[in-house]
């Protein structure tokens, strides 16, 4: 969980979000202790409105973390007579967002595969009408590649954490080495996704920043 936001107008904004069920907290409060990177509570409930408003019923979600962001997606779904897949590449994490979806009761509605996206997005059959995205941001492009023709003509996709905590407006030498190539990457992707023939898309300065793209054909 990164901010690009002013974090007064930040915390203003999450007051605003709808007081989240116990589940969903205890989640949130899960995740700041243990360190573990999930969506902002404004950022969910921005997914959520997405979803509910392109009637969304075939969800694709790549990383899962511990669950709350498919427990948020999942719920949509349930409403509309659909389904969430979501993938998850960590052991720990897949186990924890096992126990999350249990928790949930909405085991009839998620499926969760513990895989590399790459390795099994190439095997999953069908199209998707919502993909969300939260997962290595140096390999977005790639994804993006991998997930376009997956997506329903009407479809929405979104990525996560886009703007890298402000480092992509940066100059090369105030990032840290280790990181540069990932930004190189980000700003690569966000200036073919935001182009993309096929596509509107969009960059939403909330949370660590969204990209939402539209599939127009």
């Amino acid at each position: 969980m990164a901010h690009v936001v002013n974090r007064e107008i930040e915390n203003y904004l999450r007051q605003l979000v709808p007081e989240r069920d116990l589940l969903l907290k205890s989640l949130e409060e899960k995740a700041e202790q243990e360190y573990v990177s999930i969506v902002l509570p404004e950022v969910a409930q921005f997914l959520h409105l997405m979803a509910l408003q392109s009637r969304a019923q075939n969800i694709l979600e790549i990383g899962t973390a511990i669950g709350y962001s498919t427990i948020w997606l999942a719920r949509v779904a349930k409403q509309n007579g659909g389904r969430v897949t979501t993938i998850e590449i960590n052991q720990r994490r897949y186990e924890k967002a096992l126990n999350s979806i249990k928790q949930s009761g909405l085991e009839d509605v998620i499926s969760i595969i513990k895989a590399h996206a790459a390795d099994i997005l190439p095997t999953l059959s069908g199209t998707y009408d919502f993909i969300f995205v939260d997962a290595a941001k140096g390999q977005y492009s790639s994804f993006f590649e991998k997930l376009y023709p997956r997506l329903q003509t009407g479809g929405l996709i979104i990525f996560d954490n886009v703007l890298a905590d402000g480092l992509v407006i940066c100059n090369d030498e105030d990032i840290e080495r280790r990181q540069r190539t990932m930004v190189r990457r980000l700003r690569e992707f966000l200036k073919m996704i935001t182009g993309y023939p096929g596509l509107v898309a969009s960059v939403i300065p909330m949370g660590d920043g969204l990209v939402v793209g539209y599939k127009t054909g």
